[in-house]
């Protein structure tokens, strides 16, 4: 049930330890759900409760997880990766009287001693335990953590964790980091992230495959808007093509909205904002297709029922500032350079009062709420010095609102080549009237 090969794990894990010793860095301890997904190909949605990958520099990984997140282990994770799981309180269930025998749900059971798993054993949290030595059942993620520490000799090490991560709670990360005084603790920042920030043919495989869906996702929303349309009837449209075209649940819901909410950066269509479309209503909608949790996001901005009168100049403008900042998107150059190219478009139109805080940011792997992954996205920002590099993919936008010379919005994902940028979604980029 993974996509990708064991050997490409491998070489993803390589990568991490020549980083990790090059910083002196003994062991890590990954929280963040796109970095655990990128070194075990764990994809689930229980990071909500305390997951962690830890990475030593010499010795097998160790994922400390619930114990009823079991099942899913077994079928995703990579076999070199040991699991540490801990329990929430609830005893295991008795071994199955016969291992080899095929339990399921739908035999009638009469208690712990019919050999079968009771059918609320996932949802309270309890497991089979079928071997002594392979769940070791620990009371509390921070003992879990600490155990594992010390089982592989790292009490005394350098260990890092990464301190940004949404998923790490401050709670647990004080125990920890108290309980076990002679270690060394530092802060892991983007080391693993550093590492998957460039795409493999294989990542790019699943990226393409997630641009197809975007394209068939936002074609068929701005195929649905038109007067008298509700915004609910478009967000059912896009959903129904994203599962239809292959697609699973994104890291980002689809954002819909119109005039009305369109200041609304985050905000998408729900119960209280499903107005209907109105003639000389803006449709604003930005998705991203998911293909084995990679993400391909792109966005229009659609015009309702007629043309503003200086939406043209604006589209215009808007577009040329996106292939000027795609045509600089080179290996080698700085992601300060980039944005910069997008400016010089905008100040040159007379719009040089306007500025966005990037025109683009990294995109890959992405898990709730985030297809940019924790914490703020590394972008196209001006004075970043980051160095773009063969292989990187990018949300790259172009944007122009309430600048008083009309309003365009073009956003696309970008893969960097030797050439420049390759655009991977491809759905038309026109003057949308519907």
């Amino acid at each position: 049930m993974r996509f990708f090969s064991d050997r490409e794990f491998e070489e993803r894990t390589h990568q991490v330890r020549k980083k990790m010793a090059e910083r002196k860095i003994d062991a890590v301890i990954i929280t963040n759900p796109e970095n655990i997904y990128y070194l075990t190909g764990l994809n689930h949605q229980g990071y909500f409760a305390y997951t962690s990958l830890l990475l030593p520099l010499d010795k097998e990984p160790v994922l400390i997880i619930r114990a009823m997140e079991k099942a899913i282990i077994d079928d995703m994770v990579v076999p070199t990766v040991k699991s540490y799981l801990y329990s929430d309180g609830i005893a295991p269930l008795p071994k199955p009287r016969h291992r080899d025998e095929d339990l399921t749900l739908s035999a009638p059971m009469e208690g712990p001693e019919a050999g079968g798993l009771h059918p609320w054993s996932m949802s309270l949290g309890v497991s089979i335990q079928s071997d002594e030595e392979e769940l070791k059942d620990f009371s509390a993620p921070v003992k879990a953590t600490c155990q594992a520490l010390r089982q592989l000799e790292l009490t005394s090490a350098h260990v890092a964790f990464e301190k940004s991560s949404s998923f790490l709670p401050y709670k647990i990360a004080e125990a920890f980091v108290t309980k076990m005084v002679d270690v060394k603790w530092s802060d892991a920042e983007d080391l693993v992230t550093e590492c998957r920030i460039v795409q493999s043919p294989a990542e790019l495989e699943c990226t393409r495959k997630a641009a197809e869906i975007s394209d068939a996702m936002m074609m068929s929303g701005i195929a649905m808007a038109g007067p008298g349309v509700s915004s609910r009837n478009v967000m059912g449209a896009i959903y129904q093509t994203m599962i239809l075209r292959g697609g699973t649940y994104p890291a980002f819901v689809p954002l819909v909205r119109s005039t009305r909410t369109l200041a609304h950066e985050h905000g998408t269509w729900d119960e209280w904002n499903a107005n209907i479309l109105q003639d000389e209503d803006l449709l604003f909608l930005e998705m991203a297709g998911c293909y084995w949790r990679y993400h391909a996001p792109i966005g229009r901005l659609v015009h309702i029922g007629k043309i503003s009168p200086k939406a043209e100049k604006a589209y215009e403008l808007c577009l040329e500032a996106l292939y000027s900042a795609a045509e600089a998107l080179k290996p080698g150059v700085t992601a300060d350079s980039v944005y910069k190219a997008w400016q010089r478009r905008v100040d040159r139109a007379g719009l040089s009062h306007y500025r966005r805080h990037h025109c683009g940011y990294i995109v890959g792997i992405g898990f709730p709420p985030s297809w940019s992954g924790s914490g703020i996205p590394k972008g196209l920002r001006e004075g970043s010095n980051m160095i773009i590099q063969k292989g990187m993919v990018f949300h790259l936008m172009s944007w122009l609102l309430r600048t008083g010379e009309g309003d365009a919005f073009f956003s696309d994902t970008v893969v960097v080549t030797d050439q420049g940028g390759e655009f991977l979604t491809r759905t038309p980029r026109e003057l949308d009237v519907r």
